[in-house]
């Protein structure tokens, strides 16, 4: 637990599913009536972890009377429906979120099936499958308790704790609802998963991130260049640790996925591939010096999946690729005028 300004602190909860990302962080902003909680974590042991941390600053479960969710993700929105009981606390999410509460967390069988699908449209094989599902099943079951918002958000709206104003900006990308939160005062930007320090935010097409838009890529260039305009001294994101610089992280990420855009165009250039097979020939992870798609992780390889099919339909509705089906399998290929 750190207070990174008077009144805000960041808590740290550990997060039981990706390796490259440990811990999630929350945040408690004070106010004058009842505080406010910025993300909640795994429906997990990150319960008591939130407690201890809370108890150290002389806060109580009771004394939260707002939950705001940057997106539903599981380690960001895991604990809202426990932390609702908790607290009595009033919950907001963006609107295109609650989408992927009922299709993703209150239908899963509908919605494996559906995920089944998709993989099965963009390449993977039977064996990849059967992987894919059980470690989706052993990674999600159990921790989320599904709950819908008391209040849906859009963007523009000011989140007021009679301490801080907290400004709710609309950042698509990661997830078709995500939200970033800003503090005009104080020049504090929270950004949950939009811009982490060092590694690079998944940007994924397909139901495992529930995109609404046929381009999150797009949307996510589109957003961190909203973001860019913004005068912000201090960065509070979802994983890693707080930093400044906003501007020069902003810039690394574009030129990060102009090159990764440039890279996958270049294993299409000569055959027509899947996207499986793409992100099979990709290297990985390339702020650890990069890893082989045999050297990630299950839960790893899906999100790397979703990303160069991101990438792939960047191409596609920018018009320097196409897309075609055979024997129920998508396939893209580069244009023949693309140099």
């Amino acid at each position: 637990m750190i207070e990174v300004v008077p009144g805000i602190y960041q808590l740290i909860l550990p997060n039981p599913t990706y390796a490259a990302l440990r811990y999630v962080n929350v945040y408690l902003v004070r106010g004058s009536n009842g505080h406010l909680l910025i993300d909640t974590g795994w429906d997990d042991e990150a319960l008591a972890s939130l407690q201890k941390q809370l108890t150290k600053i002389g806060i109580g479960f009771e004394d939260i009377t707002q939950i705001v969710v940057t997106h539903s993700h599981p380690d960001h929105y895991g604990l809202a429906s426990r932390l609702k009981q908790l607290c009595g606390a009033k919950l907001a999410l963006h609107y295109l979120e609650i989408d992927v509460i009922e299709s993703r967390y209150r239908n899963e069988s509908d919605f494996l099936s559906r995920l089944d699908q998709w993989w099965r449209v963009n390449g993977v094989p039977v064996t990849g499958l059967t992987k894919f599902r059980e470690d989706f099943q052993k990674i999600t079951r159990g921790f989320i308790s599904p709950v819908l918002p008391d209040t849906t958000l859009h963007g523009g709206e000011t989140i007021a704790t009679g301490v801080f104003n907290l400004q709710v900006l609309w950042t698509p990308g990661h997830s078709a609802g995500h939200i970033s939160l800003y503090e005009p005062n104080q020049k504090i930007l929270f950004t949950g998963d939009h811009i982490l320090p060092n590694i690079t935010t998944n940007i994924g097409v397909g139901l495992l991130l529930s995109q609404s838009s046929n381009s999150p890529l797009d949307d996510y260039i589109g957003s961190l260049n909203q973001i860019k305009q913004l005068e912000v001294n201090l960065v509070l994101p979802g994983h890693e640790n707080r930093f400044v610089g906003l501007k020069k992280r902003v810039e690394a990420l574009i030129q990060h996925h102009k090159q990764r855009t440039a890279e996958v165009a270049k294993t299409i250039k000569t055959e027509p591939k899947t996207t499986y097979k793409v992100a099979t020939e990709l290297t990985w992870m390339p702020e650890i010096k990069g890893v082989s798609w045999q050297d990630l992780d299950p839960w790893s390889q899906k999100l790397a999946i979703a990303e160069t099919a991101a990438h792939l339909e960047c191409l596609r509705t920018s018009g320097k690729a196409d897309k075609f089906f055979r024997d129920s399998v998508a396939y893209y290929r580069l244009l023949d005028t693309v140099k």
